[in-house]
């Protein structure tokens, strides 16, 4: 018998699995954030029908379309950068895109602000520790930033990428590159993990906690 849990879908299917346009558009994606791999698109687009969902329900009548819960939500989704700050209207949320949510990744926040040459050296520097939020220590890429917390993304302060006379940040400060025009970041030593590895390990974890819950 196994445990009594409820296990929650965390991403959604495509009915097409073998479009070529599909396809071409994920590796875009996942090129130009530096996705783990296109499971998290799958994630992201879990995350939009919710939210088209929930506009939907409350677009209906004009009750609920000026209802206070039709304005939280909205401003809900202002706070979290997905909307722009003069939208008004629930129509509005259903013009919310992939990129719209992938801007608000951690990885790409730390990319926009010049502390990083490339997403993928981005996502490495969130993985392996080096980037709070808020004061608080973030290793996930995927962490969704909000507007009030993004001016508050930067280094930690006992690492080594604090100080700006890093040739990582002098680097970084120089200009970031195209996505074409990115390179493959060398490990220091063979022994030495990459960060894909670690954040797998990181999912394992999140797995094993969810299940003694």
């Amino acid at each position: 018998m196994g445990l009594p849990i409820k296990h929650r879908k965390k991403f959604v299917s495509h009915k097409k699995r073998w479009d070529k346009q599909t396809i071409v558009d994920e590796a875009v994606l996942v090129n130009d954030y530096a996705l783990k791999n296109k499971k998290e698109i799958r994630k992201i687009e879990l995350m939009l029908s919710k939210y088209k969902s929930i506009a939907k329900s409350l677009n209906r009548t004009v009750a609920t379309k000026q209802s206070s819960d039709a304005e939280n939500f909205i401003n809900s989704l202002k706070n979290k950068g997905f909307l722009k700050m003069d939208a008004t209207s629930l129509d509005e949320v259903l013009d919310i895109g992939m990129r719209d949510i992938l801007d608000r990744r951690l990885s790409n926040i730390l990319y926009k602000k010049k502390l990083a040459r490339t997403p993928k050296q981005a996502r490495q520097f969130v993985v392996h520790g080096h980037v709070k939020v808020a004061g608080v220590c973030v290793s996930s890429p995927s962490y969704m930033v909000s507007l009030g917390d993004e001016d508050s993304v930067e280094f930690l302060p006992n690492s080594a990428l604090a100080d700006e006379s890093h040739p990582d940040r002098i680097q970084a400060m120089g200009g970031m590159v195209e996505i074409e025009e990115m390179e493959k970041i060398p490990l220091k030593n063979k022994n030495e993990k990459s960060f894909d590895d670690v954040e797998e390990q990181m999912d394992d974890e999140e797995v094993l906690e969810e299940v003694e819950e």
